[in-house]
């Protein structure tokens, strides 16, 4: 299989924008811009930089100024629009999804119910397929709209904002959930989202619109450490490289920490927020297990001191 066999949608010299009383507002350079089979693509950006527009012309909604766009694949779109019909079901709203294919007479056949249910098993809707719209969680919906979107069994899901307005619980669930969809049946998905966080650990690739009209495209990891995302968001006391917010020790307090896990990365959490310095002292802090629970033991003066939460070692160094 050739590399333009794996090619699910191209972009040649693309310009979009919009025109208005023959004026042209071009909001990107010329995009020449490539989806892969497979593949699940973060396209991220600040406010108004123009992501909903690209994903409505890559979609065939929006007109493009000039360029091409080559879809080797038929495609399907999810918008952060407000569903109206609150009395539908879930599973009504998935059916939606195979009008496009339906005859004159809107019957459905064995082909598209399979594809309907399938869906729904897909994004683990089943216990709420017969709920209305109107009881669903804005998680829930956002859901049964992907469940619509894959059964039009397209091969390309082109989504806006998925997670907006979802607590973090729905957000990583909706990001898990596009993510194995991608790896398990070959689709190709661009979702534009502003999830920093989740897209750097979920995306296979990202497409970062930047101040000066580009796209520019690469893996997570190459743009973190090359400083693209710190020079395109010039994040403000947080440290991309590290996942944290910087903390600027404030007091004369140095602290040498011993540990592992995720018990070692959290107390150094706690001693960096409230002010302590982390490195070689003759004050250590050590956490180890005892029955299955962190303890924490502070050596200081020759003297160990015990303690069983992060709370009491706070007030004791503090004291």
């Amino acid at each position: 299989m050739s590399e333009l066999d794996h090619i699910a949608l191209q972009t040649l010299n693309l310009k979009i924008g919009y025109k208005k009383d023959d004026q042209v507002r071009v909001l990107f350079e010329p995009l020449s811009l490539t989806l892969t089979k497979g593949e699940l693509v973060c396209f991220m950006g600040s406010n108004g930089i123009g992501k909903t527009t690209l994903i409505k012309t890559l979609a065939g909604i929006h007109p493009p100024i000039s360029g091409s766009i080559t879809r080797n694949f038929p495609a399907a779109i999810v918008l952060t629009d407000k569903v109206s019909g609150n009395l539908m079901t879930v599973r009504d709203l998935v059916t939606y999804g195979r009008y496009p294919y339906l005859n004159w007479w809107l019957t459905l056949t064995d082909q598209d119910h399979h594809l309907i249910e399938t869906a729904i098993k897909k994004v683990h809707l089943e216990s709420i397929a017969n709920k209305h719209l109107s009881q669903l969680s804005d998680g829930q919906l956002q859901m049964a709209m992907i469940a619509k979107a894959l059964a039009q069994d397209t091969n390309i899901l082109l989504l806006d904002e998925p997670t907006a307005h979802l607590d973090l619980n729905n957000r990583v669930e909706i990001m898990n959930l596009l993510r194995s969809l991608a790896r398990e049946t070959g689709k190709t998905i661009l979702v534009a989202t502003h999830e920093l966080d989740l897209a750097l650990q979920t995306a296979d690739k990202i497409w970062l619109a930047t101040q000066h009209k580009k796209i520019v495209e690469g893996i997570p990891e190459d743009l973190v450490l090359d400083g693209t995302f710190d020079n395109e968001f010039q994040l403000k006391g947080f440290d991309l490289k590290t996942g944290k917010v910087k903390h600027t020790p404030y007091r004369k307090t140095l602290i040498q920490l011993e540990g592992s896990g995720p018990e070692f990365l959290w107390t150094k959490n706690a001693l960096e927020r409230n002010g302590y310095e982390v490195g070689p002292s003759k004050t250590q802090v050590t956490v180890t297990f005892k029955e299955g629970y962190p303890e924490y033991i502070l050596s200081l003066s020759g003297a160990e001191v015990k303690f069983e939460s992060l709370k009491d070692l706070l007030i004791r160094l503090k004291a």
